[in-house]
């Protein structure tokens, strides 16, 4: 198997550029390459053209340009049952907007930079 055809990267789909530069810079510091977007038409454009090698999508709740509901079907649609979706949410009530968009892993914002470390090294 070649180094493209592992799954071995993580796509951050969120609006915030300091949030996705945190999980870049996790993903240096272990090794992990990140795929980023900030919004989530881009992120289904990068999960299409990558999808062999992507091992975790990590998504925003809600960005500008697209429902929540919208997002998260295209983006469970495109990514199948081989790639986990993990919400990440500023909301209230994290585990009620996951389970909305029939995602069943989440972290609430701000994000403890050791929950995302564990969840992007599989550790947790």
């Amino acid at each position: 198997m070649t180094d493209k055809s592992r799954r071995e990267r993580i796509l951050v789909i969120d609006d915030s550029a300091d949030f996705r530069e945190l999980v870049d810079m996790i993903g240096r510091l272990y090794g992990i390459p990140v795929l980023q977007a900030a919004d989530c038409r881009e992120g289904l454009k990068v999960l299409t053209r990558e999808q062999a090698t992507i091992k975790l999508i990590i998504l925003d709740y809600f960005m500008p340009g697209m429902e929540p509901a919208a997002c998260a079907r295209s983006i469970r649609a495109k990514a199948g049952s081989t790639i986990p979706v993990v919400l990440v949410t500023a909301a209230m009530d994290p585990r009620l907007r996951a389970s909305e968009l029939h995602i069943a892993r989440w972290i609430s914002k701000p994000v403890d930079p050791d929950v995302l470390t564990e969840l992007m090294t599989g550790t947790g």
